[in-house]
């Protein structure tokens, strides 16, 4: 079986599982619902695109978008059309999966250093590398690495708040610390939506697994007495 027919069985799996909840009632669900989807891209438009861009798409976010849908009124406040994207996916991500930016693990130097300014230390580049999924709201977002270096790294998703002073964290599956693709953050995202009671919602917060904290007293989660 090739991979674009595993992709297609997989993508099938995941929109039935979608439909068969359409008559659940939320008290909260952001974007409308029932989910409703737009149109697929054409082939030519992802490859202008890319070829604007520089960069290849991951291949399961790009069969989905092709074949199903380029948008849609949901995760949350909904998938994000191409069209729409304000990141810098033309220069490549900055981190990897084991080089994470999480604020309560830096010094407050480090943080400084990272905002940094213009024209002395570089652009801030929070959203190189990157496209937009969705936004769950209170500038808490879902990334898709488009550009990386690091091979392990492409075509993962982030989960994405620098407004609440979090950072930037690759998402994994809880039981076995892998991490997302963009069909693992879509299938999660069905499956945990499919369990809520009608006044429950959930985070992709929830999919983040930190390392341990670095040996340092002076990180902002030991001087806020946050971590031990």
């Amino acid at each position: 079986m090739d991979q674009s027919t595993q992709y297609d069985e997989r993508i099938a799996r995941i929109m039935a599982k979608i439909e068969a909840m359409k008559d659940k009632k939320f008290s909260i669900t952001c974007g409308q619902w029932p989910p409703v989807w737009d149109a697929p891209c054409s082939e030519e438009e992802v490859t202008a695109f890319e070829t604007e861009k520089g960069i290849q798409l991951p291949a399961d976010y790009r069969r989905f978008v092709t074949t199903v849908a380029a948008s849609g009124s949901q995760p949350f406040y909904g998938l994000l059309p191409l069209q729409k994207q304000e990141g810098v996916p033309e220069q490549p991500f900055p981190y990897t999966l084991e080089h994470i930016v999480y604020f309560l693990y830096m010094t407050e130097e480090e943080i400084d250093a990272f905002y940094g300014d213009d024209d002395e230390d570089g652009p801030f580049a929070d959203d190189y590398g990157l496209i937009a999924l969705c936004t769950e709201g209170c500038g808490m977002d879902s990334v898709l690495v488009v550009n990386s270096k690091d091979p392990d790294t492409y075509g993962t998703v982030w989960f994405y708040d620098f407004a609440n002073d979090c950072g930037m964290i690759p998402m994994r599956d809880k039981e076995t610390g892998k991490p997302f693709h963009f069909l693992d953050w879509l299938e999660y995202w069905a499956d945990r939506t499919a369990g809520l009671k009608h006044n429950e919602y959930f985070s992709f917060s929830e999919t983040i697994q930190l390392p341990e904290a670095p040996d340092n007293p002076d990180i902002m989660g030991r001087k806020m007495g946050w971590i031990e």
